[in-house]
């Protein structure tokens, strides 16, 4: 690609002033001019009239390699969906219908919209970590209760059953609170949700 400030930097290194430019070239004065202002990219004669003036080849006139690499197209600006947001903290609720769909739910929805939606990325990775952490604190809870029925020497017919309904009428219903929680401050507009994060 052409560089005008490659025909000035040589010019300015051979120590000639534009009208010494145009006199050996056979250029107008004014076509100098235009030429290191960038205003038009000279062209067959003109660029080799150029070149044999300021005793150089017409390779010394393409841009530095390092400025010639293609700008990066900026990123497609992400739009906001507070709906879309809110559906994805709320799909978590899907456990009470099925185990395991609290994780599988927000991480579809995640996915499907990381690329096109404003703070999905960072909203999904908070939903599903939050969601993987309770699923993994509700199974410890589980094993630790029948541990201690075991170690203890309960009778597990009479109270096991009762202690593995409590913990998950209370696991539950802190998961409940905590999406609800979440749900309600994201309707402030508040975006820093849940502690934990993938």
């Amino acid at each position: 690609m052409f560089s005008s400030s490659q025909v000035v930097a040589i010019r300015k290194e051979k120590g000639f002033s534009q009208e010494v430019l145009a006199e050996r070239s056979g250029i107008s004065l004014r076509t100098i001019q235009r030429v290191e202002r960038g205003e038009t990219v000279p062209r067959g004669h003109t660029l080799l009239a150029l070149a044999t003036a300021l005793e150089s080849s017409i390779a010394d006139f393409q841009m530095p390699e390092q400025q010639q690499q293609t700008p990066t197209a900026p990123p497609s600006q992400l739009r906001p969906d507070p709906q879309f947001l809110q559906l994805l903290n709320l799909s978590a609720l899907s456990f009470l219908m099925l185990p395991l769909l609290n994780i599988l739910v927000p991480v579809v929805l995640w996915r499907a919209r990381k690329h096109q939606v404003q703070d999905v990325a960072e909203l999904g990775r908070r939903v599903v970590g939050f969601q993987i952490l309770w699923q993994v604190g509700c199974f410890i809870l589980y094993m630790l209760a029948v541990a201690v029925h075991l170690v203890g020497g309960f009778s597990t017919k009479s109270t096991l059953p009762f202690s593995l309904l409590s913990i998950l009428f209370v696991t539950y219903a802190v998961n409940v609170g905590a999406i609800c929680y979440n749900a309600f401050r994201l309707r402030q507009g508040h975006l820093n949700l849940y502690p934990i994060r993938l």
